[in-house]
């Protein structure tokens, strides 16, 4: 299993637009094969930051989701709102009963 964990500072005064996109790319997300979870929400302690939580079933579900249109446009998209890079970890998560 693959969690991703991240996010990215966004200029506030486009708070409105992000929320309408970040809301249909994170169904797209929710509908791709191998994908448990894709939650992007704001944080609570830091204005205008983006926080992303993504959980996959395989590092293979989630290098074919990176690959995908939906994925593209909004990359494109959110680093034209933002106002730094993004960042991310990767974890690699053995799952026991």
């Amino acid at each position: 299993m693959l969690y991703v964990y991240g996010g990215v500072p966004t200029d506030l005064a486009k708070r409105d637009e992000i929320e309408a996109a970040a809301r249909s790319f994170e169904a797209e997300c929710l509908k791709e094969e191998g994908c448990i979870t894709y939650n992007l929400a704001w944080s609570i302690t830091e204005p205008g930051f983006l926080r992303l939580l993504e959980v996959w079933e395989s590092t293979e579900a989630h290098a074919m989701h990176t690959q995908q249109s939906h994925v593209l446009d909004w990359t494109s998209f959110i680093a034209s709102v933002s106002t730094a890079p993004p960042t991310f970890s990767k974890y690699v998560v053995r799952v026991v009963s």
